[in-house]
């Protein structure tokens, strides 16, 4: 999660509806297939979901999560459920500290345990990476104590009341932030012992596992995890719900809609994505197809017509596809405008 994203997510704060917050649920999808999937509110502060595979004799791991205590809670189910199989494989689908800061949870309990990463994790997550975190958790005091003011004084920033609803949410939103906040300042991102540059494939006792890496797009190094044999594919933030997660820097807009139709062609039956509910359908998938074709077009139209970044996205009118994503949702909207509207814009502008 960037240093930006965390500022959104205090402007967003005071305006939010809300859902049942739940922590998360473990469904099994094969015989030995399960995703972790997490109930939080969507929009504000994030959770990874998870994912599982037992093999004959070990289990393969699909992202951590963002603190130790998360990442515990769902290492204590993943024992459960495969009889206490030890874990040979945790594989991160991206380098976002909400997927990978409890990797060394996994590691700790079983020291022989491989960890599969992008190749360009290799030298992201030490450079580049460590100064986004820092720069990150030195907002996260901020931030919470904007939510806590919110929630003192009732109301949205608007000088509206919170409903029971943006209450809640709220409430959510501050007790994942402070999760955030548990993660050491000296914390050191571990480092994948395998990096994959194209498909690393895993054939092992009962179970058949390709990690792909299968195109820029949520960053520039974003893995799918696809199970042939069951048709089943973790996605991580390729697909994001209920937007697209799109950041201004790291993401590659351009590239996106052609990912995306590399995952559409693994025809899996079920996607889990990085956050939200299961997708048994296209529907999500061509949704953001047709943004992420849509948006360069649109980007490379107006600057034809010259002027800076700032004129040309004044020009540009995503409301057709705000209209899709939102739904009705106030929220969905607002996240449409965080995560869309301005980053994708500056994407296409800058990486042509």
């Amino acid at each position: 999660m960037s240093f930006r994203r965390l500022i959104w997510l205090a402007a967003l704060a005071a305006t939010c509806p809300t859902y049942a917050a739940q922590q998360f649920t473990v469904t099994k999808l094969r015989d030995n297939v399960f995703t972790v999937l997490r109930g939080d509110p969507p929009g504000l502060a994030v959770e990874s979901n998870a994912g599982f595979i037992e093999c004959a004799d070990h289990v393969i791991v699909v992202d951590a999560q963002s603190n130790d205590a998360t990442t515990s809670q769902v290492l204590a189910q993943v024992r459960l459920y495969t009889n206490n199989k030890p874990v040979r494989y945790l594989i991160n689908t991206h380098w976002h500290d909400d997927h990978i800061v409890g990797t060394h949870i996994y590691k700790d309990a079983f020291p022989g345990m491989k960890v599969i990463g992008s190749v360009a994790s290799l030298s992201y997550l030490p450079n580049q990476g460590k100064q986004n975190r820092d720069q990150f958790h030195r907002a996260i005091p901020e931030v919470l104590e904007r939510f806590r003011k919110t929630l003192e004084t009732g109301k949205t920033s608007a000088g509206k009341p919170l409903s029971d609803e943006q209450r809640r949410s709220l409430e959510s939103d501050l007790r994942l932030g402070e999760g955030y906040a548990t993660v050491p300042d000296d914390f050191v991102a571990i480092l994948p012992d395998i990096g994959v540059q194209d498909k690393y494939s895993i054939r092992d006792k009962g179970c058949a596992v390709d990690v792909i890496a299968i195109g820029n797009a949520h960053t520039t190094g974003d893995l799918v995890v696809h199970l042939p044999e069951q048709s089943v594919a973790f996605v991580g933030d390729v697909v994001g719900w209920p937007v697209p997660l799109v950041g201004a820097e790291q993401s590659r807009v351009r590239d996106w809609a052609r990912t995306l139709k590399r995952i559409r062609d693994l025809k899996a039956a079920t996607v889990v994505p990085g956050h939200g509910p299961l997708m048994r359908d296209n529907a999500q998938i061509d949704r953001i197809i047709d943004l992420m074709t849509a948006i360069p077009q649109r980007v490379d139209a107006e600057r034809a017509k010259g002027g800076s970044l700032e004129e040309v996205r004044t020009r540009i009118d995503l409301s057709d596809f705000r209209r899709q994503f939102a739904n009705g949702s106030e929220v969905n909207g607002a996240l449409f405008d965080a995560y869309v509207t301005g980053p994708a814009v500056t994407n296409a502008w800058n990486y042509p």
